[in-house]
C-alpha cells in the first residue's frame, strides 16, 4: 500500500479513544462552538456570510439564525471560531485543529442527518489523528519554511473526519485525502489579516467537500503524499523514511493509542497566538509584584521560531495586536488579565499600555531542542528590571491550557459562557449542560440547535 493508503486504513479502523482522549474532545467541541458564538460578529465572520451564507441548505450558521448548504457553513462557522485565534491547537501539526475539523462535521451531520455525539466524537478523533500523524511527520519543517499548517494538514484531517463520519471504507477514504492534498494551501505570512481565519474556512469547506466527491467516486493518486513531487516533498522536503517511521508506528497491530490520547489538545484562555501564552503567563505571575510606573525595561525570551510568527511588536489593529508579544505580554502586565475586551480600540491605544510596550525587549532565543514546541528545560522567561536596581522574573514551560497545564471544567465553561453571552444573554435553558457531554447525545443536531437560533 502507498503511505496514504496506510493512513486511509488508520482512518477508518481507528479505535475509540480512551477515557483522556473523550475528555479532550468533548471539552474540544464546546470550547471551539463558544469561539464560533464569540466570533459572530467579528468583520472577518460577518463578511464570510455575506458573501457565502447565501447558498441555502440545513447547515446551521451558529448564533446567527441563519442556515447554508454544508461546505459553506462549514467555512462560515469556522472563519467565526478562528477570528479571535481564541481556539485550541495541537502540537506536533503546529495546527488548530478544532476550528476545522468540527465545523466540518457539524454541517455534514446536519445535513445528512442521524449522526450521534459518539459518532462526531470518532471522526473528530480520525480527524484529528491524520493532522497529528502528518505533523509528526512532516514539522517543523513544513511550518518553518512558511506553510499554515492548520490549513495545510487541516483539510487533510477535515476530508479523514468526514469519510469516517460517511462510513467511507478505506479505498475511497483515501481517495478522500488525496482529493484534500490538491487543495492544500495556507501561508503564514498572512497572519494577522482577514486570511488566516479564512484559511481555516478554506480547509473546513475543501476537506468537507473532497469526502463527498469521494463518496461519489471521484478520485487521485494515491502517491500524492509521497510521490517526489507530492506533498510531503514539496511542502516540507522531508526524507520519506519520516513518514515509515510514524505510519509504522501507527499501524502497527499492538498499538490502539490514539494521536488525541498521545498529544491532547491545547485549550487557550487567551484569545491571542498561542505562541504568546507563556509570556501571558509570566506577566500574570509579575503583576501585582511590580507597579508599572517603576520598570525601567521588560525582556521577554521565547524560541526564536515562536517569535518568527509574532511580527507586529507595535501592533496597528485588533489582529495584528493577536500575533504582538510585547502587547499582549505589557497588557497582562498593566491589567492582570488578558481578555476579548482588551482588543477593543479604546484599550489598545491606553498610553499607560503604549509606554509599556516601548520597553519591552524581545530577545529570541535558538532552541536546543528544535523539534520539540514547547521544551521544558528552555522555558518562556519574563525579566523586569526596577527603577530601584532590583530585577523580578518568572518563566512558564507549559501555558496554561496545555496538557500539562489543563484548565479546569470551571475554568472552560466559564470562557465558553462569556464567549457565548456575544450571541446569547442568558443560555437558553440546559444547552451548556446538554453540551458539556455532547458525545453523549443520541443526536448531535439536537445539542447544537439549540445555539443556531437567534442573534
Amino acid at each position: 500500500m502507498s503511505r496514504l493508503e496506510i493512513l486511509a486504513e488508520r482512518v477508518v479502523s481507528l479505535p475509540t479513544p480512551t477515557e483522556r482522549g473523550r475528555l479532550y474532545a468533548r471539552d474540544a467541541g464546546l470550547d471551539l462552538l463558544g469561539c464560533v458564538l464569540a466570533g459572530t460578529d467579528h468583520p472577518y465572520a460577518v463578511g464570510a456570510r455575506r458573501a457565502l451564507g447565501g447558498y441555502p441548505g440545513a447547515a446551521p450558521l451558529y448564533g446567527t439564525g441563519q442556515r447554508a448548504a454544508a461546505p459553506f457553513a462549514a467555512l462560515c462557522n469556522a472563519v467565526a471560531s478562528h477570528a479571535y485565534d481564541f481556539d485550541d491547537w495541537e502540537e506536533p501539526g503546529n495546527t488548530h485543529p478544532s476550528a476545522v475539523v468540527f465545523p466540518a462535521l457539524w454541517a455534514l451531520a446536519a445535513e445528512r442527518g442521524g449522526a450521534s455525539g459518539e459518532d462526531v466524537l470518532t471522526a473528530y478523533a480520525a480527524g484529528f489523528e491524520v493532522i497529528a500523524r502528518l505533523g509528526e511527520a512532516l514539522n517543523f519543517e513544513h511550518y518553518n519554511q512558511g506553510w499554515h499548517s492548520t490549513a495545510t494538514l487541516g483539510v487533510i484531517g477535515a476530508a479523514g473526519a468526514c469519510a469516517r463520519l460517511l462510513g467511507l471504507d478505506a479505498a475511497r477514504a483515501a481517495q478522500a485525502l488525496s482529493l484534500a492534498i490538491s487543495q492544500a494551501s495556507g501561508y503564514t505570512c498572512q497572519f494577522g489579516s482577514a486570511a488566516k481565519p479564512l484559511q481555516a474556512g478554506f480547509a473546513a469547506r475543501d476537506g468537507l467537500t473532497a469526502a463527498l466527491l469521494a463518496e461519489q467516486g471521484l478520485t487521485g493518486q494515491v502517491r500524492v503524499l509521497d510521490a517526489p513531487t507530492g506533498f510531503a516533498a514539496l511542502t516540507s522536503g522531508v526524507d520519506p523514511a519520516r513518514l515509515d517511521t510514524v505510519f509504522g508506528a501507527m499501524n502497527k497491530t499492538e498499538t490502539t493509542e490514539t494521536a488525541l490520547d498521545k498529544w491532547g489538545v491545547v485549550l487557550k484562555p487567551y484569545p491571542s497566538c498561542g505562541y504568546t501564552h507563556r509570556l501571558i503567563d509570566c506577566a500574570l505571575d509579575l503583576h501585582g509584584r511590580v507597579a508599572p510606573d517603576a520598570i525601567v525595561s521588560i525582556r521577554a525570551e521565547l524560541p526564536d521560531f515562536h517569535y518568527a510568527i509574532l511580527a507586529f511588536d507595535r501592533p496597528a489593529d485588533r489582529s495584528q495586536a493577536l500575533f504582538s508579544a510585547p502587547f499582549t505580554l505589557a497588557t497582562a502586565l498593566l491589567r492582570g488579565r488578558f481578555e476579548m475586551r482588551d482588543l477593543n480600540e479604546e484599550n489598545r491605544s491606553d498610553p499607560a499600555l503604549r509606554a509599556l510596550i516601548d520597553r519591552v525587549e524581545m530577545a529570541p532565543q535558538h532552541p536546543r531542542r528544535p523539534e520539540l514546541n514547547y521544551d521544558p528545560d528552555q522555558p518562556d522567561r519574563v525579566s523586569v528590571a526596577l527603577r530601584s536596581g532590583e530585577t523580578l522574573s518568572a518563566e512558564c514551560a507549559f501555558p496554561t491550557g496545555a496538557p500539562q497545564n489543563p484548565m479546569s471544567h470551571e475554568q472552560l465553561t466559564r470562557k465558553f459562557s462569556r464567549n457565548a453571552a456575544a450571541v446569547f444573554d442568558p443560555l437558553p435553558d440546559g444547552a451548556l449542560d446538554a453540551l458539556a457531554v455532547w458525545d453523549q447525545a443520541d443526536a448531535i443536531t439536537a445539542v447544537l440547535d439549540s445555539f443556531g437560533g437567534h442573534t
